[in-house]
């Protein structure tokens, strides 16, 4: 009973110092950022509290969700300080809505370490990013520029879109996993979804445009294989997305039709249109990014077919790296990369899965222990650079 107890309190205990000490930073970062302190601090948040004060008349920001929370904040702050509350508090969710999910499917009857790895793996998922051995390898950087990271904190959509999909994430792969059996019109997980998934379109359709791919491509796909027999499933599921497919709509013609900005013309097909004028070695920059999801599917072996949320996170991973490759905008945001925000939500999202995947086999010890230790030593990594790379962050230094 004592031990139990010990457990239970243990658990708490690291959930608030981890949940703290994360809210405790990001508040310290978003600060900065919005206030520009010192001259440094680079990220876009600047731009969004001059849209909030309405100085950047004609600028078209069609993804709301942000710009009304800080609205609201700045009722009782200054607009910069109302701007950093609210991205705090998306942050916050972030943080609570993973650990949420990686302790649902961690806890196991008890097994050891879920109480306390959970809020521990969660910091650290909210940390990791790229590898990156030198500053230049190879003659190429390998930092930000080029190889990019699971957690970009100076895009500040980015950061308030991630909460709404990590929902959605979740809940499209647990959703994919047996709609044809079941009456979509009945679910209440469906409508849920449909209306995470609009959040996270009006915060940023960064992610949304990678899932809506996705979950396109695998269901159409199972409803070939199926020989059209799954038609009913196939269009009660679809339903869900009509009201981000409106909202897309809106956002395209927003952006590319009313506009200010000379050039706003839309979205074009090319290879590597703009990642082969970075001067980088691409396989090399997904490598560094992909370093620790990598290690981890090939141990498995072969067994990604039995394991749901994994074989997701891929899906989703090379539907972004396929966007990333073969889109572009054209106009003045030719250079801007916007699909690497994709990209890095796929790296978010295989960085949990596969940390997932880890921890279960690592509990059952369903694997030899060299193996275990080689994934958890990537891990590290990763982790270590993040810590280094978030530390050059906080200090002012630019993001790439």
């Amino acid at each position: 009973m004592l031990r139990k107890m010990w457990k239970t309190k243990g658990g708490y205990f690291l959930l608030v110092l981890t949940s703290g000490l994360y809210l405790a930073i990001t508040l310290f970062l978003f600060h900065r950022q919005a206030v520009c302190y010192g001259g440094a601090y680079i990220s876009d948040e600047p731009a969004y509290i001059a849209k909030i004060m309405g100085q950047l008349e004609g600028v078209n920001f069609p993804y709301p969700v942000l710009f009304w929370t800080a609205k609201l904040f700045s009722l009782l702050v200054d607009p910069r300080n109302a701007c950093a509350l609210a991205l705090t508090g998306y942050n916050g969710l972030t943080f609570f809505i993973l650990y949420y999910f990686l302790n649902r499917a961690l806890t196991e009857k008890g097994r050891w370490g879920s109480a306390y790895f959970t809020p521990v793996l969660t910091f650290l998922l909210l940390i990791v990013s790229m590898l990156y051995p030198y500053h230049t390898f190879f003659g190429y950087s390998v930092r930000y520029l080029r190889v990019f990271s699971p957690n970009p904190y100076h895009n500040a959509t980015y950061l308030a879109a991630r909460p709404f999909a990590l929902i959605t994430f979740f809940m499209a792969s647990a959703i994919l996993e047996d709609y044809e059996s079941k009456d979509q019109w009945i679910r209440k997980e469906t409508v849920a979804f449909s209306a995470m998934l609009l959040l996270a379109t009006l915060t940023k359709p960064s992610f949304t445009l990678v899932l809506v791919s996705v979950c396109g491509w695998i269901m159409l796909w199972r409803l070939i294989a199926s020989k059209w027999k799954g038609m009913k499933a196939f269009w009660q599921f679809g339903i869900a997305f009509i009201p981000t497919f409106l909202a897309l709509l809106y956002q395209y013609f927003s952006m590319f039709t009313g506009g200010t900005e000379a050039g706003d013309t839309g979205i074009t097909l090319g290879f590597l249109p703009v990642w082969k004028n970075m001067e980088a070695f691409m396989p090399l920059a997904v490598l560094c990014a992909t370093a620790f999801p990598v290690a981890v599917l090939i141990f498995q072996k072969g067994r990604l077919a039995r394991n749901p949320l994994l074989k997701f996170a891929w899906q989703f991973f090379l539907m972004s790296l396929l966007m990333l490759m073969f889109l572009q905008e054209t106009g003045y945001r030719a250079e801007h990369m916007n699909f690497a925000w994709g990209y890095m939500y796929g790296l978010f999202f295989l960085f949990i899965a596969s940390a997932i995947t880890l921890m279960k086999e690592t509990k059952k010890h369903g694997q030899p222990r060299w193996q275990l230790v080689v994934q958890w030593l990537v891990f590290a990594a990763h982790a270590v650079y993040g810590a280094d790379y978030l530390r050059v962050i906080l200090r002012g230094d630019l993001f790439h």
